[in-house]
């Protein structure tokens, strides 16, 4: 299969010369009238890039409602069950960057496709699994697959797209990152009720492996191909210093509480810094030097990108605690069924759908720095209203008062993620998208495991000392948990209008 530059409207290097694209912080000039203009994606492209985001986010999130089903099928310990999520977590965030930087080199389509089938012949594994230990594994190997194909649709979409459309698909990817929690959530909480597979946990997986095929072909028929132009070179040395330290990171944040955080997970921890600055001296060593980072300095450069990561890091460590609490409190707590914990939550997420399409109509108009801080600060005042309203009726909480607060929630969030992301790529050169894309959802990964590690410290805090916790004690610390999250969204706001006005 041919690959094509990148349809960004810039001449491209010819082929014995080394890439130097990376070296620009700036944004390119806008094509001239003798260059091809940007294709775009029109509504089947897009829908189809999106795919790949909607799979991978879905799978995880109805997964993790099977857990408790998987350990009774299987016989598996609590901490066996924990590792079936963690697994595909830590696969799908360590070699993030690496997925993005090898869809820039040989192809964002390529890279899809293989991810895409790889997801979808790893979900079969799992559904066919006759113990832990294959599930484990194959839940790790579709982990790798979702980050060969998940960083390329933020990148395809970098690279097809300007102006209005890009507004317009950046939305519906903030609202398909968001939406799709909840809507694995709600199809995990039906599938579990057909055990038309003998145990109703592999219907989980089933799913799965239907959607990924329906995508595959929808990908083959639609997916637009970009690349990047220049060398087809890999930073091998720095790709294993980087998985290296996501790992040292990573590990210990989704396993360190449930073992009780043993030593080696302080070493981990400590080593962390140590590894990422050994990566990044690397990174700056191979720019100077004209040849191909993996992740490209420039990109740093750009405030934009650079308070965004920050932002994103907020963001989503602040969502993570709340999904693990709210799960755990509603279920644990108050004694709530999967499906009816999900359902209270699913006004939350379609009106985080609906305002995120929205938003993408209104960022043309009234540009991503405004509509970040709106989004900041309507999120902090609801959700402090619902801290107050769940800590004032405990055990007695109510699902239809709850769930209308969460609706003001969603709005705040929805203000929140997809503009964060439009602004964020708002000035990355096409030739750095798949770095770019892989950067910032490592990050989003691993914030998300940062708040479920900080969360369970939490819970775990508000439990002690107590033989028989009550409702009370669980809904406690979720309006706690909402009350952070509350301070997360001013400093959020206020970041925002660090960013450059343009």
């Amino acid at each position: 299969m041919t690959t094509s530059s990148a349809p960004h409207g810039s001449p491209s290097a010819p082929t014995d010369e080394p890439d130097r694209e990376n070296d620009r912080a700036a944004p390119q000039p806008a094509p001239g009238p003798s260059e091809p203009p940007t294709p775009g994606l029109g509504t089947g492209r897009l829908l189809t890039t999106l795919s790949a985001l909607l799979l991978s986010v879905v799978s995880f999130a109805a997964a993790g409602i099977a857990v408790p089903d998987i350990g009774a099928s299987l016989g598996a310990t609590a901490a066996e069950q924990s590792l079936v999520v963690s697994v595909y977590a830590l696969g799908f965030a360590v070699p993030m960057v690496l997925g993005g930087r090898l869809g820039d080199l040989y192809g964002r389509r390529r890279l899809f496709l293989l991810g895409m089938a790889g997801f979808t012949l790893f979900s079969l594994v799992a559904t066919l699994a006759p113990g832990i230990t294959v599930l484990i594994a194959a839940r790790a190997l579709t982990g790798i697959s979702a980050a060969a194909m998940v960083p390329q649709v933020l990148a395809t979409i970098t690279a097809s797209t300007q102006g209005p459309e890009r507004a317009r698909a950046v939305a519906l990817f903030g609202a398909t990152a968001g939406g799709a929690t909840a809507i694995g959530q709600v199809l995990g909480g039906v599938l579990l009720s057909v055990p038309l597979l003998g145990a109703p946990w592999r219907m989980i997986f089933a799913m799965s492996v239907l959607m990924g095929v329906i995508a595959f072909g929808a990908a083959l028929r639609w997916l637009p191909d970009t690349s990047a132009p220049g060398h087809r070179s890999l930073d091998l040395f720095g790709t294993t210093l980087l998985g290296l330290a996501l790992l040292a990171l990573m590990i210990p944040i989704s396993q360190g509480g449930a073992l009780g955080w043993p030593v080696w997970c302080w070493v981990l921890l400590g080593a962390t810094p140590v590894l990422f600055a050994a990566f990044w001296r690397r990174q700056l060593r191979l720019h100077r030097s004209d040849r191909v980072p993996l992740v490209p300095p420039p990109l740093f450069r750009l405030s934009s990108y650079r308070i965004g990561l920050v932002m994103a890091l907020m963001l989503q460590s602040a969502f993570g605690a709340f999904t693990f609490l709210y799960a755990i409190s509603t279920q644990t707590g108050l004694g709530w069924s999967p499906m009816h914990a999900a359902l209270v939550l699913l006004p939350f997420s379609l009106c985080f759908l609906a305002v995120s399409i929205w938003s993408g109509k209104l960022a043309p108009r009234f540009g991503f720095r405004r509509l970040l801080a709106i989004g900041g600060l309507v999120q902090a005042a609801l959700l402090s209203i619902t801290a107050v309203s769940v800590f004032l009726q405990g055990a007695g909480l109510n699902s239809w008062t709850f769930a209308a607060l969460l609706v003001g929630v969603g709005v705040g969030q929805a203000f929140m993620f997809g503009p964060l992301v439009g602004a964020m790529i708002a000035e990355v050169p096409p030739a750095s998208a798949g770095a770019a894309s892989g950067v910032l959802q490592t990050t989003q990964q691993a914030a998300m495991g940062l708040g479920v590690a900080v969360a369970g410290g939490l819970l775990g805090a508000a439990l002690a000392g107590s033989t028989a916790p009550t409702g009370q004690a669980y809904t406690s610390a979720l309006a706690i948990c909402m009350l952070v999250q509350a301070a997360f969204a001013i400093t959020f706001a206020l970041c925002a209008l660090a960013l450059p006005r343009r």
